[in-house]
């Protein structure tokens, strides 16, 4: 499994930004077991998460390739991931069994989006999701804190972050407002595990600490309480 998703991303260049996507994939994979893990999922469901972690971002190595960027609105990489393991038959490399295929699939093309809506097998899609903003989070850009010379925040990236939804994008951001955006990944967030290791990692209070916004006391008040009352 790992020779081959590496056979895949040694076939574009080893650029800085390809080399941080394959580290960011083994990582997801590795949190992904750990949530299933934690559901006591069965070894033959451990095998498929592992594959969907280790998949779920396949998209952005050809993303970067094209476009030089990891935005999804130069193209969805999710969707692109979903295309080039199903129509370009990449999934076929993996041997796995084509009764799984809709459950990867699904896992993939909805990993990166605001929400899964009603899809069949969302537990799986909901462990690929906890399981990258955990990555994410925990890699939090410290570029974010430099320069930050402007104290707005958008009113409605404080009125989403406020009510406990992600915070959608918006244009013209502040870089106050993308550390929100950031946070605020947590309110999306399923299993307990997620939590725990958050506060087990001290990973909100080490961002609290890097960043040093007066601005922001209030936002790490209340995802700390958010948190606390999330964990069983």
């Amino acid at each position: 499994m790992l020779e081959k998703f590496k056979e895949y991303v040694d076939s574009f260049e080893k650029e800085d930004a390809i080399k941080y996507k394959y580290n960011h994939s083994l990582r997801v994979m590795d949190l992904s077991i750990d949530i299933a893990k934690s559901l006591k999922l069965n070894e033959e469901d451990l095998k498929l998460v592992k594959l969907i972690g280790l998949l779920h971002d396949i998209g952005r190595f050809k993303q970067w390739n094209i476009y030089k960027s990891f935005s999804d609105s130069s193209i969805d990489h999710g969707d692109l991931g979903v295309e080039i393991l199903f129509e370009e038959k990449e999934i076929e490399k993996y041997d796995l069994d084509k009764k799984y295929y809709q459950i990867v699939k699904d896992a993939i093309k909805y990993h990166n989006k605001y929400e899964i809506g009603s899809v069949t097998n969302s537990l799986f899609c909901k462990i690929i999701r906890d399981a990258d903003k955990l990555d994410i989070i925990k890699e939090f850009d410290k570029s974010l804190f430099r320069g930050i010379n402007e104290n707005y925040i958008h009113p409605e990236v404080k009125e989403s972050f406020y009510n406990h939804q992600q915070v959608k994008k918006i244009k013209d951001s502040t870089n106050l407002d993308k550390l929100i955006i950031k946070l605020a990944l947590i309110y999306d967030l399923n299993f307990d595990y997620s939590f725990r290791y958050l506060k087990e990692n001290k990973i909100i209070a080490e961002i609290q600490k890097q960043s040093n916004i007066k601005e922001l006391d209030s936002y790490f008040k209340e995802i700390k309480k958010y948190m606390e009352d999330k964990i069983c």
